[in-house]
């Protein structure tokens, strides 16, 4: 018994659509998620020249509210009772009132 086989043609190349997605949209996203848009990274830029206080360190943002981290107590203190004016100064920087608050913790 004979058996007879269609041959089918295939394209030398087949176009593949790519489901890579560009690391930049990544970034982007992951921003916006947390919240890092560019007034965040000014008032990082100016946190220190701002308020002069060097051993202390933005450690996050979320809903108006700059989390700062610092290893002294005195530095906690000072954030504290300036925490009116910091936010005032900050705020000028990015020209807007989306700093409300500014919670501080030591590490």
């Amino acid at each position: 018994m004979t058996y007879f086989t269609e041959e089918k043609t295939k394209p030398y190349k087949s176009e593949r659509k790519s489901n890579l997605t560009a690391v930049s949209a990544v970034v982007e996203a992951i921003k916006k998620e947390l919240g890092l848009d560019e007034d965040f990274f000014t008032v990082v830029k100016v946190w220190k020249q701002e308020t002069g206080i060097e051993d202390a360190e933005i450690c996050g943002y979320k809903d108006g509210t700059i989390f700062v981290q610092t290893p002294y107590s005195a530095a906690l203190q000072e954030i504290t009772l300036r925490k009116k004016e910091i936010i005032k100064k900050l705020n000028q920087y990015i020209g807007s009132k989306k700093i409300k608050n500014i919670k501080v913790t030591i590490k």
